[in-house]
This record gives structure tokens, sequence and C-alpha cells, in this order.
């Protein structure tokens, strides 16, 4: 089937598009302002530049647009029929770039949240969202401070650890004087050099 605009009318339609900012975006914003979250846009510092982050909750939110990212089962991801093989590439790239950055979010310790387009269609829809995620948020920032917690006490029992191997080896290195002393000539042929 033949694309129903001119090459110059899709071209004008497809930069419209925007990258950020966009309806869904602000719309998760908004909700996560009114229920008290505090965030950063764009984390350039962070793998794949996560849409919304909350560092005090250790949270990356990716909000996608079903067509673009190919949400799967979702009546929104639907398949142009204009140039069908370039389409299913790009959106086969985002898709694996979604996964890619996912992972090396998580490898870093952040929980990573996607919100798709279609979860926010209708307001019962988007307020029932918001507040699942609000939820998601807070348990993910409970499960880090345990984390965080557990990290600490690890860090002192190694630290009394590493106290106790130093003790030790010192009071092995006072025995090993006592049993074996060293000659005074010795000593001072040593320190003259």
């Amino acid at each position: 089937m033949a694309d129903k605009l001119t090459p110059i009318q899709r071209h004008h339609c497809m930069s419209r598009i925007r990258g950020k900012d966009t309806r869904p975006e602000v719309l998760v914003r908004r909700g996560l302002h009114a229920r008290g979250f505090r965030f950063r846009l764009q984390d350039r510092r962070l793998p794949g530049r996560p849409d919304i982050t909350l560092p005090k909750w250790g949270v990356a939110i990716m909000v996608n647009g079903c067509f673009w990212h190919g949400h799967k089962g979702c009546r929104y991801a639907t398949k142009p029929q204009t140039n069908p093989e370039f389409w299913e590439a790009k959106i086969a790239r985002n898709r694996h770039r979604d996964e890619v950055t996912e992972a090396h979010l998580e490898a870093l310790g952040w929980t990573v949240i996607t919100v798709w387009e279609c979860e926010l269609k209708g307001r019962e829809a988007a307020e029932a969202r918001l507040e699942a995620l609000a939820e998601e948020i807070r348990q993910a920032g409970e499960r880090r401070q345990q984390w965080e917690s557990q990290r600490k006490i690890s860090r002192l029992n190694a630290k009394k650890e590493r106290e106790k191997l130093l003790a030790r080896q010192k009071e092995l290195e006072e025995e090993i004087k006592r049993k074996f002393p060293i000659p005074t000539r010795i000593k001072n042929e040593s320190k003259n050099e």
C-alpha cells in the first residue's frame, strides 16, 4: 500500500516527533512530583540517558512509546505498511538498545522501571499506573536501603577482620624477633647501608 502523504509531507510529520518532553513523559513527571518525588531528567552520566532518574531511591524510569519501542501485544505497536523492512529493523534496534541499557543500569545498581505509553491512556488508567509506579519506587528504595546497610555491615566486618589479621601479624613478628634475635653487629651493619 502506498503512503497517503508525499515524501515532503511525511518528512514534515516525522520531524515533529520529539525524543524528550513527550506527553507521556510530562504526565509521569507531573504525577511523580505531585506524589512528592524529586528527580532528574535525561541524566547524561548514566548509560542510555534514562528519561527520569530518582537518585535517592536508586530508580531509573524509561517512558517508552509503544510504536517506537515495539511494545509486545499492544494495539499501538503497529507495523507501518510502507517500507516495512526499515521499520522492523529500526524497532528491533530500539528494543535491543533498551535491553542493553537496562542491563547496564542494573549492573550499576539501579532499578529500572519501564512505563509504556498505552498504560497512560485515559485518566483513570493513568492515575492507577502512577500510583503503582510510586509504590514500585518506594519498594525499590527500601531494597536499596537494605542492600546499602548490608554492604556497610559487610565493610565493617571486613575492616574488623583486617584489623585482627594485622594484629596477629604483628604478634607473629614479635614472636619471631624473640625466638630468633638478630645479632647487634648485623643490625648495625644494615643501618649503615
